[in-house]
């Protein structure tokens, strides 16, 4: 069940662009990918280029129902989970990821709860931090609360501005390996969003859509779809440990 769990260290960290851009560019090289949008005030459909009002169809909704693009399926879960249905969903087997669909669940930032339902059925939970004092003061928490499949990205890094500089030198120090990638800081992420555009058509050319695009490829290793073995429970190799 390949389920990928994402999720802010601190709100405003940018998982809701990292996950939309990341699913789009896998779904490009060929891995069917499904999106769970599991944000009360949700921004993802800025990052389609979908209407903010445009409603995504809910994860127990049937499959004639669902809404793709740019090759990815997009599904409300928020609904389900706000009814307090989502876990008896989840124990009673009805609601289950296909091995044949890669499914990246956006779980924000603040609601744990949540996230400890998804955490069991993921097979790789990634946690996104950006080099602030806000996220640097919750990661020795973060590290010690981590299971084995617990993974970090680096958002939003900036090596023209000292703090963020050097944030960016501790973070890959402590994490070493758990670090996937690190994610340059790009005004055409937000630009892209209030133009109500995909970063790959606002800017294709993008710096953080270059890290994104090598983030993914990673993954698509570390996260096969079919039923493969994952080696997500393994060290993922030192020098894939930043993208950048």
């Amino acid at each position: 069940m390949p389920l990928m769990l994402v999720q802010g260290l601190r709100g405003g960290v940018g998982t809701t662009s990292l996950v939309a851009n990341l699913a789009i560019g896998l779904a490009q090289s060929g891995v069917p990918v499904t999106v769970l949008d599991m944000a009360a005030r949700s921004t993802m459909a800025l990052h389609f280029g979908l209407e903010p009002t445009d409603r995504l169809p809910a994860l127990d909704e049937g499959q004639p129902n669902d809404a793709v693009v740019h090759g990815v399926t997009l599904r409300d879960a928020y609904t389900i989970a706000d009814r307090g249905d989502l876990a008896y969903g989840l124990a009673s087997g009805e609601i289950s990821f296909d091995d044949n669909m890669l499914f990246i669940a956006d779980a924000g930032s603040s609601d744990m709860t949540l996230f400890e339902q998804l955490r069991p059925y993921a097979v790789l939970d990634m946690l996104v931090l950006a080099p602030s004092g806000e996220c640097l003061v919750s990661l020795p928490e973060a590290l010690d609360a981590a299971g084995p499949n617990t993974r970090f990205v680096l958002n939003k890094a900036d090596d023209t501005r000292k703090l963020a500089r050097h944030a960016a030198v501790f973070v890959r120090e402590l994490l070493g390996d758990k670090l996937l990638a690190t994610i340059r800081s790009d005004e055409a992420v937000v630009e892209s969003a209030a133009m109500i555009h995909p970063l790959v058509r606002h800017a294709p050319v993008s710096a953080a859509l270059h890290d994104i695009s090598a983030l993914g490829v990673l993954i698509a290793g570390l996260v096969p779809v079919g039923g493969a073995e994952t080696s997500v429970t393994r060290e993922a190799p030192h020098k894939a440990s930043h993208a950048a």
